[in-house]
């Protein structure tokens, strides 16, 4: 039966209702906003969340919080008597606790790890690489120190900014211990620790040996090589870092003093070495010139053990 004008122009306008609905219904699920904030399955991305980074959703401010930091420094050292001149990265990894006030960070760090490049042996030393290597579990002894950290932030939000400070001493301490002049030799290195409290001075470390590396030399007739050696090391830094996500920050460090000796060794099938063989390692060491350096953060558990804190941000 055909249908009069005024019905045709009735169901003409339910129908139109109807397909609004349908399209304000899609509209909205394309463009949910989930709680963490991020988008549904076909929207754009929002902001807030521990790991978002777009849209204005602020983070939630924190009054104190444990991060894993990760150093990657470029360096470069000159040629010694039985070692030749090269350059290569240095990996340093640290945990620190962080209470905050207002703008102002203060708290500890503790080192969590140290990855040093391979160095080479000239004709002299015998040739051969050497890489020192610490051991991963040294870094969770109870006996390894924390040292103060400082510093600031704008706020808790992307694109803030955060600078921290701080001076590490491992091994040893010293008067001034941010800015006193480095001695030239071992000797120089009066008061000493033992990190990670295994009864050997400083931090204990372990040359790796086969495959192109080679134990460390004790002297020019290469008689003796040493299969540990006892190092200290100072680390003075600053970050002006960048937060990248609620939970992350990223950004430039400037390292005043990255400085070592080797205070200490022990002869492989023997004892600890003589002065003399102390002396010849400690000279023949790598003296690192820094070219560049680059800082990452991540808010990690308190509870976070130094793997957890090397897991976190790995290499």
């Amino acid at each position: 039966m055909p249908l009069d004008p005024r019905t045709w122009r009735r169901r003409r306008t339910a129908l139109a209702a109807l397909l609004a609905l349908v399209g304000v219904a899609c509209s909205s699920s394309n463009s949910e906003v989930k709680p963490d904030g991020a988008a549904g399955a076909t929207g754009a991305g929002g902001g807030g969340g521990t790991t978002g980074t777009g849209g204005s959703a602020p983070c939630d401010p924190r009054t104190s919080f444990a991060e894993a930091s990760h150093l990657v420094v470029n360096v470069t050292w000159p040629a010694g008597l039985a070692a030749m001149k090269g350059d290569g990265q240095i990996h340093v990894w640290g945990k620190e606790v962080l209470t905050v006030s207002g703008n102002k960070l203060t708290g500890t760090l503790q080192a969590c790890g140290i990855v040093l490049p391979a160095t080479t042996l000239n004709a002299l030393g015998g040739g051969g690489m050497i890489l020192i290597e610490v051991p991963t579990a040294s870094w969770d002894a109870p006996s390894m120190p924390h040292f103060q950290i400082d510093g600031t932030q704008t706020g808790p939000n992307v694109g803030d900014t955060l600078t921290y400070n701080y001076a590490a001493l491992i091994g040893f301490t010293m008067a001034d211990g941010a800015t006193a002049a480095w001695p030239a030799s071992y000797t120089g290195i009066t008061m000493t620790n033992d990190a990670e409290g295994d009864m050997h001075p400083g931090l204990t470390s372990i040359p790796r040996s086969g495959t192109g590396y080679t134990l460390p030399p004790t002297s020019i007739a290469q008689s003796t090589r040493a299969d540990q050696l006892y190092i200290v090391v100072r680390q003075v830094t600053a970050a002006t870092l960048t937060r990248t996500a609620c939970d992350q920050t990223s950004g430039a460090a400037t390292l005043s003093h990255l400085d070592n000796h080797i205070i200490g060794c022990h002869v492989m099938g023997a004892s600890d070495c003589m002065p003399d063989e102390i002396n010849f390692i400690d000279q023949n060491r790598a003296i690192y010139e820094i070219t560049g350096a680059t800082a990452q953060t991540k808010v990690v558990a308190d509870t976070a053990t130094c793997a957890d804190v090397r897991a976190a941000l790995p290499m």
